[in-house]
């Protein structure tokens, strides 16, 4: 199993079947909801009334979409410290090297490549934009929502002192990371100042300096709990509109998005668990789980390719099938993701290669995947008389 480049088959080693596969179905969450953010209609912004589809819209993206970030930080965090008692520091750079830079490189050449070759006379960047759009160095790189994996790069760079910290002043650490991720002091070194807040709380879990057991043991109750917590710190700009609260660039309206994003990582993590106990219904995620990391890398690409297929009136128009084609747009563009996967695996396997940080699915992987989105056969019932 492979997440986000901190994980690999020696993750097994050092969890039980129960957590490895719940990590796995909580990526496959994460990632699908993740691509609600990402996906048309853009500006939504909530008006004195907003309608239906704006409403669903908003609610879907910023308490579904957005909360689902900060798990998969925690489950990097997690797997790094579980991950660095097996392997040296020059072992692990390498391989975080290989499995976070090489993607983000490979994917933002790639697009840089389609917008030279669509808008030659306007699209090819000044050298001096290359280190920032292919890196994401002092800025965002092309393919914007990988910058995660450059944060989170610079995250297991920092993972030694982070765990030698959490060992000596735990507390300390981690008001220090709250007010990092509140008050943004990291200034250009984190894009997300958040990530480093999560990923030290997985580092935490991974090294057991804190236990998330009581969460494992009262699943249910905690999932009700945080969804409730979720919806009502979200609704605020309806409860209290204009207040410090809800107004953004205040410290206290970004301390409640971190309390936000924290409610969405208990119940993300609440939700993969309970799906994992039910067996039948953790399947088709963990059959998905392999190639999850290209559909979340290949997303922003495929979702502007729907757009430049889709003419502006239809894309603009709004009514019960926008809303629909929005709620579905998951499935559709992990549809599409599978099917590009697919076509690189016959026409391009090297260039795949680099895409998934040196780990395509295998073929034994991709033929139980295909087999189980295959429909199922219907026989015709024989009448006995």
């Amino acid at each position: 199993m492979r997440l986000f480049g901190l994980g690999g088959s020696g993750a097994l080693t050092t969890m039980n079947k129960t957590t490895s596969q719940t990590i796995a179905v909580a990526r496959v969450l994460c990632i699908a909801c993740v691509i609600y953010v990402h996906v048309p209609p853009y500006g939504t912004a909530l008006t004195a009334k907003p309608d239906v589809h704006d409403l669903i819209v908003w609610f879907v993206r910023e308490v579904v979409g957005r909360s689902s970030v900060p798990l998969l930080s925690i489950i990097s965090g997690f797997l790094a410290a579980r991950l660095s008692q097996e392997r040296s520091f020059q072992r692990t750079l390498g391989r975080k090297t290989m499995t976070l830079l090489v993607p983000l490189l490979a994917w933002n050449a790639m697009a840089l490549a389609k917008d030279i070759t669509f808008a030659p006379t306007t699209a090819i960047p000044h050298a001096s934009d290359l280190p920032r759009l292919l890196l994401g160095f002092d800025g965002y790189p092309r393919v914007i929502p990988l910058y995660f994996l450059r944060d989170v790069f610079l995250c297991s760079l920092l993972a030694t002192a982070l765990r030698v910290g959490l060992r000596l002043a735990p507390w300390m650490l981690m008001a220090a990371l709250l007010a990092n991720a509140v008050m943004d002091l990291d200034g250009r070194i984190f894009l997300s100042s958040a990530i480093p807040l999560f990923y030290a709380i997985g580092l935490g879990l991974g090294d057991r300096q804190w236990s998330a057991r009581a969460i494992e043991d009262y699943r249910r109750p905690c999932l009700a709990i945080a969804v409730t917590a979720l919806v009502l710190i979200a609704t605020l700009p309806f409860i209290a509109p204009g207040s410090m609260i809800v107004d953004e660039g205040t410290p206290l309206a970004a301390f409640r998005l971190i309390v936000q994003r924290a409610a969405g990582a208990v119940a993300f993590w609440c939700l993969a668990a309970e799906i994992v106990r039910r067996g039948e219904h953790a399947r088709p995620l963990l059959l998905l789980e392999p190639a999850i990391f290209f559909v979340f890398c290949s997303h922003p690409l495929i979702i502007g390719l729907i757009r430049r297929l889709l003419a502006p009136e239809a894309e603009a128009a709004q009514g019960p099938m926008t809303t629909a084609a929005f709620l579905a747009s998951p499935l559709i563009v992990i549809a599409a993701g599978l099917a590009a996967l697919l076509a690189l695996r016959l026409g391009a396997p090297g260039l795949l290669r680099l895409l998934t940080a040196g780990k395509p699915p295998r073929d034994d992987q991709l033929r139980a995947l295909l087999h189980a989105l295959r429909p199922a056969r219907t026989t015709k019932a024989t009448d006995p008389g």
